[in-house]
């Protein structure tokens, strides 16, 4: 399998994995005019060296909760813990960051590919928000 390949490929998985994750908040949960965008995600060189390849995929969403709506984000990523771990990933606390003033972080990782879900916990009237990120594995330079 050519780098391109591998790197469709993960695309693909990213993209189905991030879907599957943001179908676990209820539609109704969601502040109004407030999709998930994937706006500052893509592909990404994995070297700052200027070659090509090899590559990974970032697949991102922000998610804004309603104020008024029945669970905060910490609730949300509370709730969202056990079933990420049904689907194979793996939490890995020694990873993550220490609380700060507005947000934590939790590292989750399956298959090489790495979850990140910040939470913003600064209350209403900030906006009540989670933070998606899925990092991929690089292609492999000797798969060519």
């Amino acid at each position: 399998m050519s780098q391109e390949e591998q790197l469709e490929s993960y695309i693909h998985t990213a993209d189905s994995w991030g879907a599957e994750i943001v179908a676990q908040i209820d539609a109704t949960e969601i502040k109004p005019d407030s999709e998930p965008s994937n706006n500052y995600g893509g592909v990404r060189q994995a070297s700052d060296y200027g070659v090509e390849w090899p590559k990974y995929y970032y697949w991102a969403a922000i998610i804004t909760l309603r104020a008024d709506g029945p669970r905060a984000p910490t609730d949300v990523a509370e709730d969202l813990h056990p079933w990420l771990e049904n689907e194979g990933w793996k939490r890995d606390e020694s990873r993550e960051f220490p609380p700060g003033e507005e947000s934590f972080e939790r590292d989750y990782f399956r298959d090489g590919y790495h979850l990140v879900v910040e939470v913003y916990t600064e209350p209403p009237p900030q906006a009540q928000s989670l933070q998606f990120m899925i990092v991929t594995p690089e292609t492999d330079p000797d798969a060519d």
